[in-house]
């Protein structure tokens, strides 16, 4: 009795099934499910590539202090004691923050869409 009872429940899992029934809109959520996770994957390049600029910048800036550090303290002392010298860093300085105030404004007015396609010079 129990093999005729084994023997049925398997000829039962072996017998061919219904095909399942996909949902209607199942194209739609398989897009927005690979579009999602292209998403996550963009933004984890982007916070990758945000953490390697810091990471990179930190060092450069360390090894420079280390290598010049003390040549350049000394140099923007004697900048402040003589007022020649002074002459020149203020429009060094004007011009610095001109070009940086211009590039963030061009930055701004010239930026990419998510989609790769953005205003052209």
């Amino acid at each position: 009795m129990e093999k005729t009872t084994k023997d049925r429940a398997l000829m039962q899992a072996l017998a061919p099934k219904e095909p399942r029934q996909l949902p209607s809109n199942f194209p739609y959520l398989t897009m927005r499910r690979i579009k999602e996770e292209q998403r996550m994957e963009e933004k984890r390049q982007q916070i990758f590539a945000m953490i390697s600029i810091i990471v990179v910048s930190l060092v450069g800036i360390s090894a420079l202090l280390f290598f010049i550090g003390d040549v350049l303290w000394h140099s923007i002392v004697s900048i402040f004691k003589q007022p020649d010298a002074f002459a020149l860093v203020l429009p060094t300085l004007f011009c610095l923050v001109f070009f940086a105030l211009a590039n963030h404004w061009l930055s701004r007015q010239y930026q990419t869409s998510s989609h790769g396609e953005g205003q052209t010079l």
